[in-house]
């Protein structure tokens, strides 16, 4: 592409401590993630408000937020090309990780074994992988740029992006494996992607979907189903013979429920019934979308979406004054990851998508999704901090 490093020619800005300019801190993008956050702990309170076992979510996604934003400033005041002379180590110790865990067993939830549990803390090795992706597969980009129109390239890519994907299918956490191949694919077309090869990836996908489908266990192929029986029920204006009690589907229905009875400016903060009256349940994580449609409306519900698409907006623009293809495959990543997260959560909820553990940037309770977040915004200030020109 030719945004990638065309500012290198640029006369770099008078740097101080660090070889920052800090003139260069994009203040906009912190702006957005702190709109965020903070609607995000607002939400959280609203939807365990006088839970018997999830008050106390609220202060903690406070106190992750704290460790954070701790992070995020120690991560920006690292020269981002740093990461790239390690990677090979971080790809090496995250595939470990991930690898022990799937021999050992991790500390098992929903079905899914996903976290090592260590002095009283819970780590989600796959979380790491997020982060890691953004590094290692830009390394491979920035190194092989040129040779991407060979599809053996492409596909050498894909081999090494998806070696840790394996061991996160087999944890089993199909949703991250998912989030790992887009910030690769972001990636790649940021590189240059030919049409061609796209067209390929499109027709082996489509080949290669059977085995997808049986490879996937069978509560995730149910989610799926119960889609595709929502969605043509839906279409062909079929009213269902019962209204589903338990499961993905009663979930969906009472997102729907919420979202509706939001109406343009919502009931209240606090004040939703399905949210009151606990009907909507894991509001606070997978489906705090709806929650907060259901309590501020459908404007209320745009203005979140307009945030975040404003904040994916300040990465492709940090991106496009990155001092090398390295920085700049790394703003694209995370903004990859972070519209595909968006756009996937709200489809979900909305009963557009299947349903899926991924959570909504920011806004969903989590730590280790929200400090991969904050981690990640640090590198995309870092990059920032140390362009060519004043952004």
């Amino acid at each position: 592409m030719t945004t990638i490093g065309s500012n290198l020619a640029r006369p770099r800005p008078t740097r101080t401590s660090f070889g920052i300019a800090w003139g260069n801190l994009d203040i906009w993008l912190l702006l957005f993630v702190a709109l965020l956050n903070i609607a995000g702990i607002a939400m959280i309170r609203s939807t365990t408000l006088d839970h018997p076992t999830l008050g106390a979510l609220p202060g903690s996604q406070f106190q992750w937020t704290i460790v954070g934003v701790v992070i995020m400033v120690m991560t920006m005041l690292v020269d981002y090309r740093y990461w790239q002379s390690i990677s090979g180590i971080l790809y090496a110790t995250i595939v470990g990780f991930l690898a022990v865990g799937v021999m050992i067993g991790l500390v098992s939830a929903f079905g899914s074994a996903r976290w090592y549990s260590l002095f009283g803390l819970s780590i989600q090795p796959s979380e790491m992988a997020k982060i890691g992706s953004l590094i290692w597969v830009a390394n491979f980009f920035s190194k092989h740029r040129t040779k991407l129109d060979n599809l053996v390239w492409v596909a050498l890519s894909g081999a090494y992006a998806g070696l840790p994907v394996v061991f996160i299918l087999l944890q089993p956490d199909l949703s991250t494996s998912i989030v790992v191949m887009v910030v690769w694919f972001s990636m790649l077309f940021a590189a240059g992607l030919r049409w061609s090869h796209i067209g390929l990836f499109t027709v082996g996908g489509i080949l290669l979907a059977p085995v997808a489908w049986f490879s996937i266990l069978p509560y995730q192929r149910e989610r799926v189903t119960d889609f595709i029986s929502s969605m043509t029920q839906s279409v062909l204006g079929i009213e269902p013979e019962t209204i589903a009690t338990y499961g993905s589907q009663y979930n969906v229905n009472q997102a729907l429920i919420s979202i509706g009875s939001g109406g343009w400016f919502g009931q209240g903060y606090s004040e939703a019934t399905q949210i009151k009256y606990r009907f909507l349940k894991v509001r606070h994580t997978d489906f705090i979308y709806s929650a907060t449609a259901a309590e501020f409306g459908f404007v209320g519900a745009m203005l979140v979406l307009i945030v975040l698409f404003l904040l994916v907006y300040r990465v492709l623009k940090v991106a496009q004054v990155a001092a090398d293809p390295f920085g700049a495959y790394i703003c694209y990543g995370f903004a990859g990851i972070t519209f595909f997260q968006t756009i996937v959560n709200v489809g979900m909820n909305m009963n557009i998508m299947p349903v899926t553990g991924l959570p909504f940037p920011f806004l969903s309770y989590g730590g280790s999704s929200l400090v991969t977040f904050f981690v990640a915004i640090g590198m995309v200030q870092s990059v920032s901090l140390r362009q060519n020109r004043r952004g």
